[in-house]
């Protein structure tokens, strides 16, 4: 509106004639004030009134329905409205607005807000519309209109997927009632049919994604497939046609048709290399690459270091804790799931997790903590983070308790249910603990360069816990409050070895604060890696599968440890473990000799083949054992 002074909203100055005609068919003269239906609703003070209002009429019939459909290149949009029963008395309009569905700005407005959501940006024909004339039930009347481009513009669209949201309702001149709206937003859907894969390193991911075009015209697209491979491994891509998609390294481009549907296909192989990749179908549209949409696949060998289980319901969460373990020598990987993909065996070779939930519910199945369980039973590791985790598992007025999710929470969490909305958003470490004694500084959960999925103004808070043994102890509490916790730690005596929890009621993507976030990373996994006797010792006998394990300590000065199982299957063969550089040159050869079968360890001292000291830096290790071949990765700091 031109009001209050000094007049200078950036929405109502885009279109002021249509702005002002819609704000005098209602009266409105001040703000705020909420409409129901031709109602005045009253100035927001009782939201439950209003939101009853709402939903009582929603139960209304409607004598009309309303088709919407939008062409962004030729810059219309077409709507029918069609009676489906007795039509009411007066006279009534077919009123449609092309409106910004969302849009978030760098710095406040006046008003302090920066997140504007539903804005008109340009009304067809006008805001007075179309005068509704449908003869009798059973016909329609469709209209096409071209938009102000300019106007619709305001802010150019950034994403393929909404090129343009469009509003249409009919509406009674004189008592203001709606008797229906449709609505459409017009772009290319992209996704992922299968966006994660946890495999062996001899073998493959299979992915599969799609693009549908929900325009009225053709829309051409460029589709390129990118990521960072690690050394090694190998990815290709084709349409379901046969046609190959460019690997990093430009695109294909491409006619979608209207209402038609791409399909493709990518295969990822490590060829005997461990570690992770995270993969994007990235898709722009040919007039202005600027506006794209991506699907996001990732896969990880099953013999890394650290699995981060990316089960944010696709969200970037995940990448605040890649972003702090890429500054590591760590050998990682992150799985794209639906929860319920991994099963227990699929874990059994992998040593550290973290399982990253974001917002999404329900945040572990009855699948994921089966899977989770035998994990911690077997020795395993867990980083376990994520909103309202304690709450859904462990109160009785969650939709998603069971005895069987309060059993995990109290057996495998080692934790203790307080509450669910703790409203303060700042916490402190604990002075001593082995996690967070170094975190002087306040630990924000909200705001700086964080994600900001704790937010009391979404209901998002994190949940109070305690520990619930004498396995179990605090890390972090609120603070002024040091007896109130959200976040824990824990040993597990598992039945099959000593493992170790970190969890924490918000997701680690929350902390405010990058310095706050290392520190955190750096000792949550410190601290899980130093617990004892998580790796049980075995009969060097024993081994029936060939692995290259860590090297520790890592990172190391001025020697590290190497071991390795030889499957037993294999006779003697020709062993062979390797030192190379950052270039890829062989700096030291530790073995090349027949070996047996069992577990097998050997020490690097920190010097070439010819006995002399290397410099600092990142070194990778690899085994080869007749067709098998593993390679890790460790860190020298002198």
């Amino acid at each position: 509106m031109n009001w209050p002074a000094p007049g200078n909203d950036p929405w109502y100055l885009n279109n002021v004639a249509e702005n002002t005609a819609r704000r005098t068919f209602y009266g409105v003269n001040g703000i705020p004030i909420a409409w129901v239906d031709g109602f005045d609703a009253g100035n927001l003070s009782n939201i439950t009134a209003i939101t009853n209002n709402i939903t009582n009429r929603t139960f209304l019939p409607t004598p009309y329905e309303i088709t919407v459909s939008g062409d962004y290149v030729n810059n219309s949009v077409t709507v029918t409205a069609k009676a489906v029963s007795a039509q009411p008395a007066g006279t009534k309009y077919l009123r449609i607005a092309v409106v910004e569905k969302d849009y978030h700005a760098s710095t406040p407005y006046p008003n302090g807000e920066t997140h504007i959501a539903w804005s008109m940006l340009d009304m067809l024909p006008d805001a007075t519309g179309t005068l509704l004339n449908i003869p009798a039930i059973g016909d329609s009347q469709t209209v096409t209109f071209n938009y102000n481009v300019a106007q619709v513009n305001f802010h150019p669209p950034t994403s393929l997927e909404n090129l343009l949201t469009v509003v249409a309702f009919i509406q009674n001149q004189s008592t203001r009632e709606v008797y229906q709206a449709g609505y459409a937003e017009v772009g290319v859907s992209t996704g992922a049919i299968n966006s994660g894969a946890l495999i062996q390193n001899t073998g493959a991911a299979l992915f599969s994604g799609f693009a549908y075009n929900r325009s009225d015209s053709p829309i051409d697209v460029n589709l390129g497939i990118n990521g960072n491979l690690p050394a090694g491994w190998a990815a290709s891509a084709q349409t379901r046609e046969g046609t190959p998609i460019p690997v990093n390294g430009g695109t294909l481009s491409l006619t979608l048709a209207s209402r038609d549907s791409l399909y493709y296909d990518i295969t990822v192989t490590p060829q005997g290399n461990s570690g992770g990749l995270i993969l994007s179908a990235d898709m722009s549209l040919a007039s202005n690459p600027n506006i794209s949409s991506s699907a996001k696949f990732s896969v990880s060998t099953n013999d890394v270091d650290i699995l981060v289980v990316d089960d944010d319901g696709g969200e970037d969460y995940e990448s605040y804790i890649v972003n702090e373990l890429s500054q590591t020598s760590y050998v990682y990987g992150v799985v794209s799931i639906n929860s319920g993909d991994i099963a227990p065996d699929d874990l059994n070779e992998i040593n550290t997790i973290i399982w990253n939930c974001g917002v999404a519910k329900p945040t572990l199945t009855e699948e994921d903590r089966a899977a989770l369980s035998q994990f911690l039973d077997n020795g395993g590791r867990l980083y376990l983070n994520g909103v309202d985790i304690a709450y859904e598992l462990a109160d009785p007025a969650s939709p998603t308790y069971t005895t069987n999710s309060l059993a995990f929470f109290t057996n495998y969490l080692h934790a203790s249910y307080i509450k669910r909305q703790h409203t303060f958003l700042v916490v402190k470490g604990i002075t001593g603990d082995p996690i967070t004694g170094n975190m002087t500084a306040n630990i924000g959960l909200f705001g700086g360069t964080g994600a900001g999925t704790i937010n009391s103004q979404l209901g998002q808070y994190p949940n109070q816990i305690a520990g619930g043994d004498f396995n179990a102890a605090p890390i972090l509490y609120f603070i002024t409050k040091p007896n109130e916790h959200p976040a824990i730690r824990a040993t597990h005596n598992g039945t099959n070895g000593l493992g170790g929890v970190v969890f924490t009621t918000f997701g680690f993507e929350t902390i405010a604060e990058a310095s706050n976030r290392a520190l955190f990373a750096e000792g949550v996994i410190n601290w899980l890696n130093s617990i004892t006797g998580i790796d049980d010792p075995v009969d060097p006998a024993a081994a029936t599968r060939f692995e290259l394990k860590a090297n520790y300590p890592n990172p190391f000065n001025p020697s590290t440890t190497i071991a390795y199982d030889l499957p037993g299957n294999a006779g003697e063969q020709v062993v062979s473990l390797v030192i190379y550089n950052q270039l890829g040159q062989a700096v030291r050869a530790l073995v090349n000799e027949p070996q047996m079968m069992g577990s097998h360890t050997v020490t690097w001292d920190g010097r070439d083949d010819a006995g002399k000291a290397v410099a600092s830096g990142v070194y990778f290790y690899q085994l080869r054992y007749g067709e098998h071949r593993a390679t890790r990765k460790m860190l020298l700091v002198r």
